[in-house]
């Protein structure tokens, strides 16, 4: 599963989230971050992640949540180890060549990444390896990596490398994507060029989009204070009274803005769409991820 969306939106908490989801229903995950964003161990329940794949927590049913980071030089020297060069030398080399040879050859370092990743696929691994992908500006370069280098090199274990990863990216039975907006003009704009961009060239298929940080609808806001006030018996000095108009106001607007962009989501989309809450606190800890993993896999 790779998950993706523009800066900002929370792709990578939703990565985060889906993968407490996915371990609470007993799978083994294992979280990969491409980026290293910090906070994302300590979230998930243990410490920050590394290159050093750890196991972040274990949850009880028997699944769990490990996590890695998968840096250009590691895949490198993984690559050359499976091509049977030697250790030294593949020390030696993946050290001094992969900054001369991915200046001559653009997208190879993002190659590098996903081929180590479809190794990892295709020894099973995991029963789930989520990727908390780029944000929405470099994803599409980074999954379309394998394509681009397909076009451009005509032979030779590269091209092989290529051809695996394109082979694995397009099969729905081993990789699908999960893209994350927030209920706002631009990062939807966003999301549906990415699925449009995801859905073409590259053929990966897409889960349900997911909409981050969503206001909860308060069909109360329709009321005027003083109409609220009435129904209470309660008294509101004029003051009062013209600060929550202010904030019911505010509350409109952002439900309207809302409803309008999922709604425009919906139209240049056939995918279904969940909502996440709109978690009011300033740093998420480990019970939010919780109530974002209810909400994307509700119990039954």
């Amino acid at each position: 599963m790779v998950v993706a969306g523009k800066g900002g939106v929370g792709s990578s908490t939703v990565a985060a989230a889906a993968a407490l989801a996915a371990a609470r229903e007993g799978a083994d995950v294992l979280f990969i971050s491409v980026d290293g964003r910090p906070g994302m161990g300590p979230l998930l329940g243990g410490s920050e992640i590394s290159d050093r794949e750890q196991t972040l927590q274990r949850v009880p049913g028997g699944g769990r949540v490990r996590a890695r980071t998968i840096p250009a030089d590691q895949a490198f020297g993984d690559y050359l180890e499976l091509k049977g060069v030697g250790g030294l030398l593949r020390r030696a080399a993946s050290a001094a060549s992969l900054p001369m040879i991915a200046a001559a050859t653009p997208g190879l370092e993002h190659l590098l990444v996903l081929g180590k990743i479809k190794e990892l696929e295709k020894e099973r691994n995991a029963d789930l390896i989520i990727v908390d992908a780029p944000p929405a500006g470099h994803a599409a370069p980074f999954l379309r990596s394998a394509s681009g280098l397909s076009d451009v090199v005509k032979s030779g274990p590269v091209l092989d490398q290529a051809s695996d990863v394109s082979e694995m990216l397009a099969d729905p039975t081993r990789c699908k994507a999960l893209l994350v907006a927030l209920p706002e003009e631009t990062p939807i704009t966003e999301v549906i060029e990415l699925a449009d961009d995801l859905g073409g060239d590259i053929g990966i298929e897409l889960l349900p989009f997911v909409v981050n940080a969503c206001w909860p609808d308060r069909t109360g806001l329709d009321k005027t204070p003083a109409m609220a006030a009435r129904s209470y018996k309660l008294k509101l000095s004029d003051s009062a009274k013209s600060a929550l108009e202010s904030a019911a106001a505010f509350g409109r607007s952002r439900l309207a803005q809302q409803r309008e962009q999922i709604e425009r989501l919906e139209k240049a989309r056939s995918e279904p769409i969940v909502m996440l809450p709109r978690l009011a606190t300033p740093r998420l800890g480990p019970d939010d991820l919780a109530a974002l993993a209810d909400a994307l896999i509700p119990s039954h």
